[in-house]
């Protein structure tokens, strides 16, 4: 059986990748196309003219931008007659080229006829490029002087002139005139560029609106890390902790991401902020991983694909010590495109758990599927493929957000039922404690029952004897009653053990002591073996005459019982003989004098003959 479910686990890597490709292919198709079709060869960009009626501006067929792929170009270099032919038209609103070694020039030209001139920024919003070097010219006429404003996260957070987490420079326009402006950018991150226009109005509304989203993004993460946190403290299940670990380095990243992390973790620390990226992506791959071994039981539902993400784990980690001491762009190659194997693998690997019978692995495939579409149109749109807008921009945060949502429902979904499953087994080992206690309790009264009882004849024994006595003597002296005992031997039992036998002396011991069992009628008389052929009878509240006359009946029934004797005995029969003793107990006798009396009266009836009662008093 392990051979077909290798075959289908490979069939569903083999279709998931063939898909990717088909997916893929149309896509890098039509970016290649849209790429040439930018490429009209201008001199002068057409300028963008701002009014008192717009306060955003693109930079569609307004832009003109040179890749120096020397990297040794100068100002003075670009503005240079034989490179106005080099510069291109750009099309769209930004610049997407991947991940590029060269150098990105962009020229453009503003004309300002609004009423004031001093109210409008240039928006980078692409938080990870390197260096961002504007040039302006401030007076007209062939005198031109040059001025620049170096803008970058290789700088310290407040190094820039707008204290915000993407890249912002105030604009200096004279009115009604036309101002160029020059841009050099170089990044070893992708290059994502997407400059925008607009008024310091527009700029505060819009950036508020995206702040808020962003802190609703971090807002969930970070309660859903603290509520798994919560839950991991009280079911100390390792696979939650996992989840949180998973948790706080997804948001991290998403922050790093978005430039919150260079404006609120490390401002002071550019060369951090350049490693945050790969990092932090490499540290969410080893913990998602880790979290999906341990939640969806992966070697016990999926051997094969256990073993596969072992692997995933191993090389997520490499990918973290790449990430700190290697290349960056390098390392964000491989974080990158691990980030894709890892969603992969994951989304595969749920999809089989879910087929084994795991309940929890179906928020598994919902969570990764969306995730995973969110992260591929980052990636994709990252290495150029697919367009860079607000959607693409932030596909990451949304698909990684609603990713932790549904991973959480699932964990959520794994406490209850734990929690189902603790009650289930605390009732039943609450019914079971009280069926043993129940047993247990049976078990002592049985004990306490066999401690008591003689077990030949099935009466009680000497120790119970004698804790009863004890109490009828006290009660005795406490009411003033007079107490009888009876003590019975039967008649030259040696005879008949020596002559039949024990098994049948057991017997006759067996007969005597139902004869005596059933002559009594109250509940408080209580007969006992003393030991051997001995016999005694509590007798409470009877006084010597009482005494007699039921011994007397005892030795009767005992004789009717015609339990054949030894020869050369005195009977033909076993009989019984038996010494009455009759006391009122006070402080002035004890127990052992009504014994002494009993036992000197059953001296007396040996002698008379045997199978005889005699009485004694005090």
């Amino acid at each position: 059986m392990a051979l077909p479910q290798q075959s289908s686990v490979s069939q569903l890597i083999l279709i998931a990748l063939l898909f990717c490709l088909l997916f893929s292919m149309p896509l890098i198709a039509n970016n290649f196309q849209s790429n040439v079709e930018e490429l009209d060869y201008l001199s002068p960009p057409i300028s963008i003219e701002l009014t008192d009626k717009n306060q955003h501006y693109s930079f569609i067929n307004k832009l003109l931008y040179l890749e120096d792929e020397s990297n040794t170009l100068t100002i003075s270099d670009v503005r240079n007659v034989n490179y106005a032919a080099n510069f291109k038209l750009l099309t769209k609103d930004h610049l997407s080229l991947g991940y590029r070694q060269s150098t990105i020039w962009l020229r453009f030209i503003i004309d300002n006829t609004a009423g004031h001139q001093d109210d409008w920024l240039l928006l980078f919003d692409y938080p990870l490029l390197d260096e961002i070097e504007l040039y302006f010219n401030t007076t007209s006429g062939t005198n031109n002087q040059w001025q620049s404003l170096l803008m970058g996260d290789n700088l310290k957070f407040t190094d820039r002139p707008f204290n915000y987490r993407a890249f912002v420079a105030p604009l200096t326009l004279s009115l009604n005139q036309p101002t160029e402006f020059y841009v050099r950018i170089r990044t070893s991150s992708s290059m994502q560029i997407r400059p925008v226009v607009i008024s310091t109005q527009a700029f505060l509304v819009e950036e508020l609106n995206k702040e808020m989203f962003y802190g609703l993004i971090y807002g969930i993460m970070l309660m859903m890390a603290l509520y798994n946190l919560f839950l991991y403290l009280a079911v100390r299940d390792i696979s939650y902790l996992a989840y949180v670990f998973s948790v706080v380095s997804g948001c991290i990243f998403i922050m790093a991401l978005n430039g919150h992390a260079f404006q609120y973790l490390w401002p002071n620390a550019p060369k951090l902020a350049n490693t945050a990226i790969p990092l932090f992506t490499s540290i969410w791959m080893a913990s998602t991983a880790i979290f999906t071994q341990l939640f969806l039981e992966t070697k016990k539902f999926a051997s094969r694909l256990y073993t596969a993400i072992n692997f995933l784990i191993a090389f997520a980690i490499f990918s973290i010590i790449f990430s700190v001491f290697g290349e960056y762009q390098t390392a964000i190659k491989i974080a990158t495109g691990l980030a894709l194997f890892n969603g992969l693998i994951i989304l595969i690997t749920s999809i089989v758990c879910w087929l084994e019978g795991n309940r929890f692995a179906r928020f598994f495939v919902g969570a990764w599927t969306v995730y995973g579409l969110g992260t591929a149109m980052l990636i994709l749109s990252r290495f150029g493929v697919l367009e860079d807008n607000f959607v693409t921009h932030n596909s990451a945060s949304i698909g990684l957000l609603l990713e932790i949502i549904m991973l959480s429902l699932a964990l959520s979904d794994k406490y209850r039922v734990l929690t189902q499953e603790l009650e289930r087994q605390t009732h039943e080992l609450e019914d079971k404690v009280i069926l043993r206690t129940q047993e247990l309790e049976t078990s002592n009264k049985k004990l306490e029952k066999l401690s008591r009882i003689d077990s030949l004849t099935g009466m009680p024994n000497r120790r119970y004897f004698d804790q009863q006595l004890e109490q009828e003597w006290q009660r005795s002296i406490n009411e003033a009653q007079p107490l009888s005992i009876l003590v019975c031997d039967v008649d030259q039992f040696k005879n008949i053990n020596d002559y039949f036998g024990h098994q049948y002396g057991d017997k006759c011991l067996q007969g005597v002591a139902k004869a005596i069992m059933a002559t009594l009628h109250r509940p408080a008389d209580m007969p006992a073996r003393f030991g051997g052929d001995e016999f005694v009878v509590i007798l409470p509240k009877t006084i010597a005459l009482g005494a007699e006359l039921l011994a007397i009946d005892i030795c009767q029934k005992v004789q009717e019982l015609t339990l054949e004797q030894a020869p050369d005995t005195v009977h033909d029969v076993v009989t019984l003989s038996i010494g009455c003793a009759t006391l009122i107990p006070s402080n002035s006798n004890d127990i052992k004098s009504l014994f002494a009396l009993a036992d000197k009266c059953l001296f007396e009836a040996k002698k008379l003959g045997r199978n005889c009662v005699v009485s004694g008093k005090d």
